[in-house]
């Protein structure tokens, strides 16, 4: 009795090991659960398309990688070098995609995403304008990188073609593909599949393409900004962190996707310091202005006349800089309202996939200190704070970190309506508790994703 008594602790304390063990959640053994699946000769090719910053960037001529760069790029560099100024693009300098961001140091980013890909899918990457040989042959993926500093249009544009040569490899006028778009990919997925190759965001009504469920047999949208982010006006005002470092306002604003993201116009997501909503147009260029918000700011100014060679050159810089956000503000709310307009699938099955366990900005307030007004998106950055408002519960809303729930599945727009959706009829969702950034990476996100594509 006593040496059971001397044991107890101990056989207590392996119990619960025990049963802390039997809780955790068990992974998916993907391989076999997609073993009959995988042998399918009939499988659609599939397109992944990356999100924003999520391909490499190099040298157009000598191949040097600029993004993300080392860890010591990481540690140190502003990423000036990422700027589209007119002179260099004019002259055929500048960057171009390398190959997929795939993670940084320890940090996934689209690694594991390809492992299931080829080694439980067994599909391998291929490249347009490599001709099918034999059945085992067409089991095939593409990424399609872009330049993910211009205007999505042009990914668009990379997308049309890249479909075209891939029929031509398979040999069928009529092959339908899959699409994986990660969040910005999400927007051009979304684009072409409504409007095609054809830029519609000048014209005065948007006219609709009647080709794409002709070309897009399923579609994956994996954490989609379908109605923008409010973290892009922070992103505007502040530049965006990478690392130990940040990508400047001065350099942001000479790139179009910070701008199409920024949330839909009819959203009303601007409030004041007392919790009540503001009248406040985000897409009037002279309100920025006005108020020297981003890159009409003295800090900006300051820091761009200090870096040109003389004054009149620094001065022209900033006048160069301003008409890429006054162009770039105009041209992402016609974006905005381009993807949400009503839209018939054809038959195109549409998956969300996202994360919304995380409390993520999806509102901003109208905030104002002794140096003027600005936009807050974070509760804990409110200056002139009106006693009885709860700002975390106002500003935060459920998703991944970087996107809204509501947002993802493009709700908000129509007052009342819910599950049922506003503009985009989708065939499921699925979410997870994950941050924006790592949803490639869940196994259950991959399990889910493996079921939508190779399902029969």
């Amino acid at each position: 009795m006593k040496t059971f008594l001397k044991r107890l602790p101990w056989l207590l304390f392996a119990s619960l090991v025990l049963a802390a063990c039997s809780g955790a959640p068990a992974r998916p053994d993907l391989a076999r659960l997609y073993e009959a699946e995988a042998a399918n000769p009939a499988q659609p090719p599939v397109i992944i398309i990356h999100g924003l910053m999520g391909s490499t960037l190099v040298e157009r001529e000598t191949g040097k990688e600029y993004w993300p760069g080392g860890l010591g790029t990481l540690a140190f560099s502003n990423y000036r070098e990422l700027a589209r100024v007119r002179a260099v693009e004019a002259a055929g300098g500048g960057l171009v995609p390398g190959d997929l961001f795939y993670g940084v140091a320890r940090v996934d980013y689209y690694g594991a995403l390809i492992d299931a890909l080829e080694r439980v899918g067994r599909f391998r990457r291929a490249e347009p304008g490599q001709p099918v040989n034999g059945g085992e042959d067409r089991r095939r993926y593409y990424v399609l990188l872009y330049d993910w500093r211009k205007e999505n249009i042009h990914a668009v544009r990379q997308l049309h073609a890249m479909v075209e040569q891939i029929r031509k490899d398979y040999g069928d006028p009529d092959l339908p593909v899959d699409l994986l778009a990660h969040s910005n990919g999400g927007l051009i997925a979304n684009y072409y599949l409504r409007y095609g190759p054809t830029d519609v965001l000048d014209q005065p009504t948007f006219t609709p393409w009647d080709e794409g469920a002709h070309r897009i047999r399923r579609m994956v949208l994996l954490g989609t900004p379908n109605l923008g982010s409010v973290i892009s006006l922070e992103r505007l005002q502040k530049g965006v962190k990478v690392a130990f470092r940040t990508v400047p306002v001065e350099v942001l604003v000479t790139m179009a996707t910070p701008f199409e993201t920024l949330p839909h116009p009819e959203l009303r997501v601007i409030y004041g310091t007392d919790g009540k909503l503001v009248d406040f147009d985000i897409y009037d260029a002279d309100a920025w202005r006005a108020r020297r918000w981003g890159v009409f700011s003295p800090e900006v100014e300051q820091r761009v006349l200090a870096a040109a060679p003389d004054h009149e050159t620094g001065a022209l810089q900033m006048a160069e800089l301003q008409s890429y956000f006054v162009r770039h503000l105009d041209r992402g709310k016609h974006l905005q309202l381009a993807l949400n307009q009503p839209i018939h699938s054809h038959g195109v099955e549409v998956a969300v996939f996202g994360g919304d366990c995380t409390l993520t900005p999806g509102r901003a307030v109208l905030d104002h200190d002794e140096k003027g007004e600005r936009l807050v998106v974070r509760p804990e950055e409110v200056k002139a704070r009106v006693p009885g408002v709860d700002y975390e519960r106002l500003l935060m809303l459920p998703g991944d970190g970087l996107v809204t729930r509501e947002s993802q599945l493009g709700r908000g727009l129509v007052e009342g309506v819910g599950a049922g959706y506003d503009t985009f009829p989708f065939a499921q969702s699925f979410f997870l508790c994950e941050q924006h950034d790592q949803l490639s990476v869940n196994p259950y996100f991959q399990n889910n994703l493996l079921h939508f594509l190779l399902a029969r």
